[in-house]
């Protein structure tokens, strides 16, 4: 027992060692998703300069939010 932690609680060292584990899973989900994602514009988006650099604002967003979501995710499913 650690004095000052709740039954079932989690210690400050276990607890970053849990983050720094979601950090890791939620990268790779997330690029796993984002590059068949930008193949697919690549590929169907028409090649002048807006649809590029809307392809390119998408893919990053899509990275961004994937990889935030899956971090959440994961931290939740190790708690």
């Amino acid at each position: 027992m650690i004095p000052g932690l709740a039954v079932g609680g989690i210690c400050t060292v276990c607890w970053a060692k849990v983050v720094r584990r979601s950090r890791k899973i939620s990268r790779w989900v997330a690029i796993s998703t984002t590059l068949p994602l930008a193949l697919y514009m690549t590929l169907s988006l028409p090649h002048d300069r807006t649809s590029r650099l809307v392809a390119v604002v998408g893919v990053l967003s899509w990275y961004m939010l994937t990889s935030l979501i899956a971090k959440r995710v994961a931290l939740e499913w190790m708690k």
